[in-house]
């Protein structure tokens, strides 16, 4: 092998290394916010506990009583470079089998 080949594979490797550092977290964050989606269900606002909040996925995330440990655990799995002022919303309804956080 000579050396422009050499050259340009290392090019290669080292702009794959930048697409899959830029890409890895903003795949990891569509997963958890898939999964948050997919957790916010209810039949009244009793089933709806918040999980915990961090930008990018919302200062209250709330989830169905039986999903809000796993999710808990995928948000503080997140390794968040935002930051958020949030508004006090401690009630939550469920609103067409949805749970949805009530602001003042």
């Amino acid at each position: 092998m000579n050396k422009k080949n050499i050259v340009w594979i290392i090019i290669f490797l080292f702009g794959v290394s930048i697409i899959i550092l830029f890409t890895l977290p903003k795949i990891h964050e569509l997963k958890i916010k898939t999964e948050i989606i997919k957790a916010n269900y209810c039949e009244n606002y009793s089933d709806c506990v918040d999980a915990g909040g961090k930008c990018p996925f919302g200062c209250y995330v709330y989830v169905n009583k039986n999903e809000v440990r796993k999710i808990s655990q995928l948000i503080q799995s997140f390794n968040s470079k935002c930051v958020y002022g949030c508004l006090t919303c401690q009630t939550v309804i469920c609103e067409n089998n949805k749970c949805k956080e009530v602001c003042e």
